[in-house]
């Protein structure tokens, strides 16, 4: 059975996830189908800005992120909390798939991003990865600067807004859908039930 996880690197809940996804449901005999999306196109049309945070909730909302970063025993820096495009890192992740090396380029990826504070949107960035996970880098680089993959990738986000995602991370059970790392609980109980054929 496949689990798609969808995901962006600009969010650092779906790096928690896509850190302990496999983990936490490898007992169950699920396969995790990470699915690149751009984050940005999922905001609903004419939803206004969110609601500025004020020192205190911004202060535990930056610690939440720590604690749970802890509890899983992943790295995150606390320079990485800044904005960065991530549709070529996205679209790489995408050509990487094709070419059969997708966890050796998004794990990297997203600790390159979250626990290094590197920045996706850097080309620089983005060669050392692709070289580091055993892929010609300048072949996929162009085949993620291809309008074949900027299609793909625009078409894969609209599917999943069609589907009703709004965030990442977003996992599906059957038609059950649960949004953030901290849903997994509900994930895993909704899995049972199914295997369990309820």
């Amino acid at each position: 059975m496949q689990l798609p996880l969808y995901f962006d690197y600009a969010c650092p809940w779906a790096y928690l996830g896509s850190c302990r996804a496999e983990a936490y449901f490898r007992d169950l005999g699920v396969e995790i189908d990470f699915r690149p999306v751009h984050l940005r196109r999922l905001v609903e049309p004419g939803v206004g800005k969110p609601p500025e945070l004020g020192p205190r909730k911004q202060r535990n909302a930056t610690s939440d992120v720590r604690h749970w970063a802890e509890m899983i025993g992943v790295e995150i820096s606390p320079d990485a909390l800044y904005r960065s495009d991530t549709q070529l890192a996205l679209r790489c992740a995408l050509a990487a798939k094709d070419a059969g090396r997708f966890r050796e380029f998004h794990h990297p990826a997203y600790r390159a991003r979250w626990a290094e504070a590197r920045d996706l949107s850097d080309e620089a960035v983005l060669r050392s990865l692709l070289r580091e996970a055993g892929l010609d880098v300048e072949e996929t680089l162009g085949r993620a600067r291809s309008s074949a993959l900027e299609e793909c990738l625009t078409r894969d986000t609209e599917a999943a807004i069609a589907r009703g995602v709004f965030g990442v991370p977003t996992v599906f059970v059957g038609d059950e859908m649960f949004w953030g790392n901290d849903r997994f609980e509900l994930v895993r109980f909704y899995l049972q039930k199914a295997q369990a054929g309820g």
